[in-house]
């Protein structure tokens, strides 16, 4: 034993150190890394299994030098010790392997699997050769024990096994958006053993078996990329010409600008029935979160495009669906933000000054920095509103039919700071500024009229940004001055 004894002290001294410095570092707010603890083991472990082989031999096949003694429950102490720290080198690597190939944090669960593994056979390994207790009969009792716990805990183990399936197949990660067969969408908080937990769109969080997940149909909408397609179906008068729904439909498309252009959104018929046709619009949108707001503009500009093409809804068992008449210049100017208020009679006045025109696709209507000439109404077709930056043009906004483009600018006469460009094929009818002064010297009160729509027209004026010099014009008093001076020139 004397030969022995400072080879076990310093195999003790190293099992203390082992089991102590990471505490302490821990206690002192250090982390070491993974791959450093694991080397503080294996540099452990080595020293560890010379020291142990100078009193023991191997330490697989250990050759206690004393039957009963103190000095034996040391040894046997040492070699269990010596275990342990295999245990940890073994858990160690099977984590650094994971952290290795990047998987998300909650595939630890096979991780966690092979620890919990590693460490019951282990601590078999103890009771065989460090403490010399035959373990046949421990691994029949335990097998009972576990067929015993398997039958009370089989819907636990399903949810436990089904983690395991998850994590090894990786089908979603933390933070990803996921539909699940049921109606449960949302973004993945945690996987953990048990369970998969969701938090929808309603401020809840979902927790659902892991079980459930692994039979369940799922689509994660974050992969490969949080690109989002969808798709709305409308039915129309099967009385209405195919080829005049598409138009109205694709410019509703064009109109929007929530929506993605690559890929390129579509129309296509997929029915025709007697009391109507089915038409399905395709489109993408950059994220989930964005396609609410994307069907809401989507559908708002299909009803409008519809409406002034003239163009019925179907109703589903009915032959005929009521009759819709394309607006006529006066309902156009009507429902106008800007001419809205005006009375008929002078509504008539302007209407019929104005002047109806066909336009082709990349037709320019006006021009940046030019002079204001002449005022749109649009009843059909879409035009986009750019402005010329430091990196070229960008897009500020899409006209739709019953909008008006510069008319503020008309009557003010300040240049225009916007473009405007026919996306599609339109028509619009045009007011020049000559004819608003002709019609204002007919009618005195239309001067009137239109101060006060100016009164009124601070929104309908950052809608009609085409037709601003500045940011100073947005305010109503310079607004009105402008508006009051073109008048005073016309001697009104």
């Amino acid at each position: 034993m004397t030969e022995a004894l400072l080879p076990l002290l310093l195999s003790t001294v190293v099992l203390l150190l082992t089991a102590l410095v990471p505490r302490l570092a821990h206690l002192a707010g250090l982390r070491w890394p993974l791959w450093l603890r694991v080397g503080w083991q294996l540099t452990a472990f080595t020293v560890l299994t010379v020291l142990i082989g100078r009193v023991l031999g191997s330490p697989l096949q250990p050759h206690y030098r004393e039957a009963h003694s103190a000095g034996r429950f040391w040894q046997q102490i040492v070699e269990a010790g010596w275990w342990l720290i295999v245990a940890r080198i073994a858990v160690g690597l099977a984590r650094l392997l994971v952290v290795l190939e990047g998987r998300p944090r909650e595939t630890r669960i096979v991780s966690d699997l092979l620890a919990g593994a590693i460490t019951v056979a282990i601590i078999l390994a103890i009771v065989n050769f460090a403490f010399e207790v035959p373990i046949r009969g421990l691994l029949a009792t335990s097998g009972v024990i576990a067929i015993v716990l398997g039958l009370a805990l089989q819907s636990t183990l399903s949810d436990v096994f089904s983690g395991i399936a998850v994590g090894l197949e990786r089908p979603y990660k933390a933070g990803d958006l996921l539909w699940v067969e049921g109606g449960i969408e949302g973004h993945v908080v945690q996987v953990n053993w048990r369970s998969t937990q969701i938090a929808t769109g309603q401020s809840n969080i979902a927790v659902i078996p892991n079980s459930i997940i692994a039979k369940a149909r799922l689509v994660n909408r974050s992969a490969p990329t949080p690109m989002r397609g969808d798709s709305v179906e409308v039915r129309l008068d099967a009385n209405a010409v195919p080829e005049q729904c598409q138009t109205a439909l694709l410019s509703a498309i064009r109109a929007c600008r929530l929506l993605r252009a690559n890929p390129p959104p579509g129309v296509s018929c997929t029915g025709l029935q007697g009391d109507g046709a089915i038409y399905e619009i395709s489109f993408s949108v950059d994220s989930s979160e964005g396609l609410a707001a994307a069907r809401t503009e989507l559908l708002a500009q299909i009803h409008r495009h519809l409406h002034h093409a003239g163009i019925a809804l179907a109703l589903v068992g009915a032959a005929t669906p009521p009759p819709v008449t394309v607006p006529a210049l006066d309902q156009l100017l009507a429902r106008s933000d800007m001419f809205g208020d005006l009375s008929p009679k002078q509504r008539d006045l302007l209407a019929a000054r104005f002047t109806p025109l066909w336009l082709p696709e990349g037709n320019r209507l006006i021009h940046q920095g030019d002079p204001p000439e002449a005022m749109f109404m649009i009843a059909s077709g879409v035009a986009e509103i750019t402005i010329e930056g430091p990196n070229g043009p960008h897009v500020v906004y899409r006209m739709s039919p019953g909008e008006s483009l510069g008319a503020i600018g008309v009557i003010t006469g300040a240049p225009f700071s916007a473009s405007a460009t026919a996306l599609t094929a339109m028509k619009v009818y045009r007011l020049d500024r000559s004819e608003i002064a002709a019609a204002i010297l007919a009618e005195p009160g239309l001067s009137t009229a239109l101060d006060a729509v100016a009164r009124r027209g601070q929104a309908a004026l950052r809608r009609n940004i085409a037709s601003t010099d500045d940011a100073q014009l947005a305010h109503p008093d310079m607004f009105l001055g402008k508006l009051r001076g073109f008048l005073h020139l016309l001697g009104t």
